[in-house]
């Protein structure tokens, strides 16, 4: 198991550490280490280090950064070290609590060295030295705010309060989305949270004076509803094909169903699609289906689907955004909450059926706030 640095995140901790030689170099061997106030504009100080391995010495000028999840602040360290490095004439240098793989090929492309609190390293010196060392676990959790909890996956425990008005703890929403087909870390989860009480979305309390955990109660399932509508963003598309099926209707769903059973993936059908489950409406004459490999879906199926845009029948829309699998029902239809929200980017005949089905939805989160 690997173990936490017990250190706070800040660049004056980082420094420190770099000047005690406790950051990992190797095979190279710090030999020297230099700091001085930058300028009155920026509280880091210009760093700037020596580096020796089999009898040379590699300088180095670093840039310090504590925001490693944001890859514009790496460009923009990586803007700053290269000048910093050209009037130095030294190296350039970017050193963060933790360097993921696609942040060291950012600094390849550049030509600019990495080192992290978690043993990965990455030195180049055009000609001159070339060293990498990257796959350490990140043994710090993303401090970073989410920018939007209405969209993509996030939204998925914006949705669940929906589904379920309140919890006794984080554990137990992690617990509820896996089993609806949602997977978010406890970290995630807990930003989320922490946001919706400042959006004054949920409350959190104790359910007894001696309880350590706090119960986290849905108080404005009507504002989250119309937030989730008003900042929706559809999935990610990497695929959409058109076909036409051989296989009769009535097999159609048990058959793709079984599908997804066995290999694993994903397959619903869109929220429009599902709308008949929740509402009264006319069915489309294609049937579109949200699923995570289209490819595999088709070989499996060989001789059964035929792509074609004339007389198709099915629409395949490939996407990995878990959200529009998340809280998926019987016969493949899709969450009623998807349904609302993509009802509600069509036209007016749309949005009166989405505005139904947020009455069920509302009739049902009133009833289980008020019988909890």
């Amino acid at each position: 198991m690997t173990k936490s640095i017990d250190i706070r995140i800040d660049a004056k901790s980082m420094l420190r550490q770099l000047d005690e030689r406790q950051i990992d170099f190797s095979p190279l061997e710090l030999s020297h280490f230099q700091s001085e106030p930058r300028d009155t504009l920026r509280s880091r100080p210009n760093v700037l280090i020596q580096l020796k391995w089999a009898g040379k010495t590699f300088r180095f000028a670093v840039e310090t950064e504590v925001r490693f999840d944001s890859l514009q602040a790496l460009k923009d360290d990586m803007e700053r070290v290269l000048r910093f490095a050209e009037k130095t004439r030294n190296a350039p240098m970017v050193y963060l609590p933790y360097l993921s793989k696609k942040a060291a090929n950012m600094l390849a492309e550049a030509k600019v060295s990495g080192v992290d609190l978690c043993g990965n390293l990455f030195l180049v010196i055009p000609g001159k030295l070339y060293i990498e060392r990257i796959g350490s676990p990140n043994r710090f959790p993303s401090s970073a705010p989410i920018k939007n909890i209405y969209q993509k996956s996030s939204s998925l425990v914006p949705r669940l309060f929906l589904l379920q008005p309140s919890f006794e703890s984080i554990s137990a929403i992690v617990r509820e989305l896996e089993c609806r087909n949602g997977n978010l870390t406890q970290a995630t989860v807990s930003k989320v949270c922490q946001q919706l009480e400042e959006d004054v979305i949920l409350v959190k309390r104790k359910t007894t004076a001696s309880s350590k955990q706090k119960e986290a109660r849905l108080i404005q399932p009507e504002t989250l509803l119309e937030n989730l509508a008003e900042q929706y963003a559809p999935p990610t598309v990497t695929q959409r094909l058109t076909i036409k099926s051989r296989i009769p209707q009535k097999e159609l769903t048990e058959r793709l169903l079984a599908w997804s059973n066995t290999t694993g993936e994903k397959i619903v059908l869109t929220g429009t699609g599902s709308c008949t489950a929740y509402t009264v409406m006319a069915r489309e004459e294609t049937t579109a289906f949200y699923c995570s490999h289209v490819a595999r879906l088709l070989s499996d199926f060989n001789g059964l689907f035929e792509e074609t845009r004339r007389f198709a029948d099915m629409e395949l829309i490939e996407t990995d955004d878990q959200f529009v699998y998340f809280d998926q029902r019987d016969n493949l239809y899709a969450s009623p909450i998807q349904s609302y929200l993509e009802l509600m980017q069509g036209d007016k005949r749309d949005q009166q059926a989405a505005e139904m089905i947020a009455q069920r939805l509302m009739k049902q989160v009133r009833v289980a706030l008020e019988t909890k």
